[in-house]
């Protein structure tokens, strides 16, 4: 919109509604940067919990070979 383009609505409707229209507009415009900046944010939270899990899940196979490894080998030093 150009300055003329804003002062012609101005006149031809008036002030407040011309105001009302920007605001609008405005608002309009921050709620949609704010929703692609969310799904940024989600999506890079979605990609760290991947990596977290898979790290997680790593954990817990190498945890159980230790533990076998060690009910394994506590079996044989085990006095019967």
């Amino acid at each position: 919109m150009t300055m003329s383009e804003i002062t012609t609505a101005i006149t031809n409707i008036g002030f407040p509604i011309v105001m009302c229209l920007i605001m609008c507009w405005f608002m309009k415009y921050l709620i949609d940067k704010q929703r692609e900046e969310l799904n940024s944010i989600n999506e890079t939270h979605k990609t760290e919990m991947d990596n977290m899990t898979q790290a997680l899940n790593n954990n817990t196979v190498i945890l159980q070979k230790l533990c076998d490894m060690l009910d394994k080998g506590g079996n044989e030093n085990a006095i019967s």
